[in-house]
């Protein structure tokens, strides 16, 4: 009987290697435990126990089989690229011991994310003032969504707190988080002084918020020591909170800052503090620019800045221009930034009567009274932003009547922001009534309506919604049917949803019923969004 040919015997096979030349490396795989397993096979698993290995898992069998385990964890994990290497333990977030929002609203967010994304700054805002943060499993969706809008960053970084911060210590990506001021924050020396910038920022605002004064103190201090703008910048950020007449010593001197970034800061805060020597040398800049005439072409003119003065230059935070401007729009831009941020009772000063009364002088000259709205936008001047809103030339009802530019919306939201906010809806209701009582055909384009209501910003009255309402219900044009959607928008968006009961429960024009649902559903989404949170 022929003998049965052994496994050595056999010829092998196409493309691998025989014993006899098989690549040592390829069979010892080379960890750092791999020399000692192979020690204790060679001495047997009887005479030496299965030994215990820093890069490995403890074998949950005895014997052998444990040993073999080990032996087969090890060979696969090398075969798959693994490197022996050692790391630090990552260090846990600070405890958030603030209350979760709750299984229905920690839904109700996983809705929103995915198929309402326009009501996500509504439900922030409100999760953030009832003090209550979301879910863990929530953060990294909502940093990644911040991350490419940077609108979403105050809304979403309170309500992601200490967890939100901790994440982005670990990806750079969401780093910006760090640097959003927290209600929870508490200054310590020990922030401020050995922290990171972003941390060193917030331990500023968080001081800000208590004691001003000495924040004040620190920043004044450490701002000279500043190498890098971009840190100068966001350390001045700080003195928006409490913002005070105090402050201008620190400003004025970050009026001389060599950034552009820097410079332009401290003006925007200079220009909220009316009473301070700065604001009394632009009120005298434009004085020596300004010109009343009897009759046309003008009656009121801004002479052109040809030769700034090195004080003026400096007071609007401004470089000396390479050579002197040819062109007179050029020259104007100059007199631009004058008339944004110089006092406007400057104005009714030297002119002798109130807001209204100096839009009318400046009637014919488009860009002065433009200049002026945006001054108002830029001082957050009740009487003026009234005066601009009113002017029947440019006004709201004049919006609402033949339609307005791209640009001209921010800056009516900004105009209307100056305002209390049951004053913003009572002003369109009366710019509605307006046009209603006009001598053209009496009808607001739905579109431009809706436009407009986006710029309210704020919960409207019930009396908007009533209008608002009526708008929805009555007859359209025949062409107005983008209109009809686009106003049934803004309505979900901004109406109360306690509201809602001012809506019919069927559609009134059936053409439009998938609208006018939707619009319905969105304020019953809203709602119940409400009692949640």
């Amino acid at each position: 009987m022929n003998p049965t040919p052994t496994d050595h015997s056999r010829a092998p096979e196409p493309g691998t290697a025989s014993p006899e030349t098989a690549s040592p490396e390829a069979a010892s795989p080379q960890t750092p435990s791999w020399d000692r397993l192979v020690s204790t096979a060679l001495v047997g698993t009887t005479r030496r126990t299965v030994p215990d290995l820093p890069d490995l898992p403890r074998a949950t069998r005895e014997g052998a089989a444990g040993l073999l385990d080990l032996v087969a964890l090890d060979a696969v994990r090398t075969r798959a690229g693994y490197t022996a290497h050692t790391a630090d333990p990552v260090t846990p977030d600070a405890p958030d011991t603030r209350p979760d929002v709750g299984p229905a609203a920690n839904h109700r967010l996983d809705v929103i994310l995915t198929t309402r994304p326009e009501l996500l700054p509504e439900w922030l805002g409100r999760a953030a003032r009832g003090g209550r943060r979301v879910s863990h499993v929530h953060v990294p969706d909502l940093l990644d969504r911040a991350s490419r809008d940077s609108s979403l960053r105050p809304l979403v970084a309170p309500v992601v707190g200490e967890r939100g911060t901790w994440l982005a210590s670990h990806n750079t990506a969401w780093s910006f988080i760090a640097r959003e001021p927290l209600p929870t924050d508490v200054h310590t020396d020990a922030a401020w002084k050995e922290g990171t910038s972003a941390r060193r920022r917030r331990s500023l605002f968080a001081l800000r918020g208590t004691d001003p004064a000495a924040a004040r103190d620190l920043l004044a201090e450490v701002l000279p020591q500043e190498s890098r703008s971009e840190e100068r910048r966001a350390l001045l950020e700080a003195l928006a909170v409490s913002l005070g007449p105090d402050d201008e010593a620190v400003l004025d001197q970050a009026l001389d800052d060599r950034a552009a970034s820097v410079r332009g800061l401290a003006l925007a805060l200079l220009t909220r503090l009316p009473d301070s020597a700065h604001a009394h040398r632009l009120r005298a800049h434009l004085r020596a620019h300004l010109g009343r005439y009897q009759g046309p072409p003008r009656a009121v003119d801004v002479v052109d800045m040809d030769v700034p003065t090195a004080d003026q230059l400096r007071d609007l935070a401004l470089v000396p221009p390479k050579k002197r401007p040819e062109a007179r729009r050029a020259r104007w831009e100059l007199g631009r930034v004058l008339i944004t941020h110089a006092p406007l009772d400057t104005w009714t000063a030297f002119l002798g009567t109130d807001p209204a009364g100096v839009l009318d002088l400046a009637e014919d000259e488009q860009d002065l009274r433009e200049a002026l709205a945006d001054a108002a936008c830029l001082q957050a001047a009740p009487d003026w932003a009234r005066a601009v809103l009113d002017h029947p030339g440019a006004g709201l009802a004049q919006l609402l009547r033949a339609g307005g530019r791209n640009r001209e919306w921010p800056r009516t939201q900004e105009l209307l922001a100056a305002l209390p906010v049951g004053e913003r809806c009572d002003r369109v209701v009366a710019a509605l009534a307006s046009v209603a009582a006009g001598p053209t055909t009496g009808k607001t384009d739905l579109h431009v309506l809706g436009e407009v209501l986006h710029t309210v910003d704020a919960p409207w009255t019930r009396a908007l919604s009533d209008e608002v309402t009526r708008r929805l219900t009555g007859p359209i044009g025949t062409r107005d049917s983008r209109g009809y959607r686009f106003l049934c928008e803004a309505a979900a968006e901004h109406m109360p949803p306690e509201h809602l009961d001012l809506l019919p429960k069927e559609p009134p024009l059936e053409e439009e019923g998938p609208a006018y649902l939707r619009l319905r559903d969105t304020l019953r989404f809203r709602l119940d969004m409400h009692r949640e949170l």
